[in-house]
């Protein structure tokens, strides 16, 4: 790897995470003024609306709360608008993936926002021959019996799912098939299968089925407002 990528890598976590504000080429003139002779300065168009990048500007596990839906929104604003936002998203989870971490804070905001992505896959996607009231929620009944998707949803949420996740989802798995949430014709390799496609998070099978007090406490809450 060669050195500009190297010292690329070694900040991309804190590039990525950055909004920007826009503000008038007049606004910030003065930051030029050591740049920019008197007469290209004249020659500006003072009002012309530019992004811009500074101190404020960057994402904190303090500022998270205030900014993520800036953020989100800009993030989207890169990708070809002929995309679906499902498909925006999708690929925003493939960057995120990707993203080397170089120090522990970026290491939370990286799980945050994906837990926030994730959250806007679970938002019923509204079209233009559509009304509001007219979509229904994606339950996913060629995997989950009924409403069976919202127990394994609960749980997803709780366990906060990645790519590490095999254990907890061999015993999301393995519960829900003998509690008869998940038709009886998916087996493991399509509940992955189905996993990628829909979170696009690429887990490895396992036959490691532990049933800890903590994942059978989980799935009892999860059970709980199942039956609600």
């Amino acid at each position: 790897m060669s050195i500009q990528n190297r010292i690329f890598k070694k900040f991309e976590d804190f590039t990525f995470f950055q909004i920007y504000i826009e503000t008038k080429t007049g606004n910030i003139l003065e930051d030029f003024k050591d740049i920019l002779t008197a007469d290209e300065i004249k020659k500006l168009d003072k009002n012309k609306i530019i992004r811009i990048r500074n101190n404020d500007n960057f994402l904190t596990i303090d500022n998270w709360n205030k900014l993520k839906d800036i953020f989100f929104s800009q993030r989207m604003e890169t990708y070809n608008s002929s995309y679906t936002d499902v498909e925006k998203i999708n690929l925003e989870l493939e960057d995120l993936n990707k993203i080397p971490i170089n120090k522990p804070e970026y290491k939370t905001l990286k799980k945050r926002y994906k837990k926030y992505l994730l959250s806007k896959l679970k938002q019923p996607q509204q079209t233009e021959t559509k009304q509001p009231d007219e979509v229904k929620k994606e339950l996913h009944n060629h995997i989950f019996k009924d409403k069976a998707f919202e127990v394994w949803q609960s749980m997803f949420d709780e366990f906060e799912i990645d790519e590490s996740s095999r254990t907890d989802v061999k015993f999301m798995f393995e519960e829900m098939k003998k509690e008869k949430l998940i038709h009886h014709t998916v087996n493991q390799i399509n509940f992955l299968e189905w996993i990628y496609s829909t979170y696009s998070l690429n887990i490895e099978k396992t036959s490691n089925h532990s049933r800890t007090k903590a994942r059978r406490q989980a799935f009892s809450r999860a059970m709980e407002l199942y039956k609600l």
